[in-house]
């Protein structure tokens, strides 16, 4: 009877434990240069399957930088794991830099498409998933709506921009520091006819610094609008109107350019999908505050868009 009692009792633990797991987690390598952080829900079933890219820069699969931890994409993996949906999230090739010899001015946005083609394709062979979408964040947008053509079932661009590179940074510059505006336009132009740019003002070192020069010619050579219009595939646009990064402007580019797309619009979100109540202080903070939750709006309407 003790035995009974004991086995009994094992068996409703371990189904209190199943039931208390909400996702798995792994980490799966690619190739040499990918290497990310796969999540699932706790179950057998055939799931989708969201490929998350990151911003730009030093951007971790998590969300985070060298001077700030939101962990927003490692939240919101988890967060999607409760809905259903698995994602797999990873680190640009610039965190395999050192290891691997490569040197500053030999990556290339090119190389950033390629990871994300190789991605989509090691998961397409893998079959598990039923649908696989891509999602891109800042940069990631433009990467992710490039790798997307024909071979993901549709594509979320999250705070991405409309408009090519050189016109976004020099309108930028236009209204933080009028006049130096004229000087970047000069620089840019350099840049695409020549390959370098050379003579421009010395406060826009970080933006045309010489080993940084040819990532950035090879950005120039991409208009996200022209490469949106060309997915056959549902599109989900995101934006916040508290992003300090992307402005809105963007979003109703992006818009008129594929009227089709189902777009969400969210109040008092910003460029790293938390809600914000404050002024630029406020926001600057959430960059390192991962206690912050993801605004709910973004975790059901990426549910809706990847499972309709």
């Amino acid at each position: 009877m003790k035995n009974t009692f004991y086995l009994f009792m094992c068996l409703i633990t371990t189904l209190c434990l199943a039931q208390s797991k909400e996702y798995n987690s792994a980490v799966v390598k690619i190739n040499k240069y990918v290497e990310g952080t796969l999540v699932t829900p706790y179950s057998d079933d055939s799931v989708p399957l969201i490929i998350f890219i990151m911003d730009a820069g030093a951007i971790n699969r998590d969300g985070n930088d060298r001077m700030s931890k939101n962990d927003t994409f490692k939240h919101l993996a988890y967060e999607l794991a409760k809905s259903g949906i698995a994602t797999y999230r990873y680190d640009k090739r610039l965190f395999k830099m050192d290891g691997l010899g490569i040197r500053e001015h030999e990556i290339s946005l090119d190389h950033f498409i390629e990871d994300a083609v190789s991605v989509i394709d090691f998961f397409k062979k893998n079959k598990k998933y039923k649908k696989i979408s891509i999602a891109g964040h800042g940069q990631g947008s433009l990467i992710g709506m490039i790798a997307a053509k024909g071979r993901a079932n549709s594509f979320i661009s999250i705070a991405g921009n409309a408009m090519p590179l050189d016109q976004v940074i020099i309108e930028q510059i236009a209204k933080q520091a009028p006049g130096l505006d004229k000087s970047a336009a000069i620089a840019f132009e350099q840049l695409k006819k020549s390959g370098r740019a050379t003579g421009y003002d010395p406060a826009l070192e970080s933006i045309f610094r010489y080993d940084l020069q040819p990532f950035m010619r090879s950005w120039l050579q991409y208009n996200p609008s022209e490469e949106i219009v060309e997915l056959e595939i549902p599109i989900l646009i995101i934006y916040g109107d508290k992003d300090l990064q992307v402005e809105t402007a963007q979003a109703e580019k992006l818009k008129e350019v594929v009227p089709q797309a189902d777009f969400l619009f969210v109040q008092n979100m910003n460029h790293i999908l938390k809600e914000i109540k404050g002024g630029r202080l406020d926001n600057h903070k959430s960059y390192n505050e991962p206690f912050r939750k993801i605004m709910p709006e973004i975790i059901t309407g990426i549910t809706n868009f990847v499972k309709q």
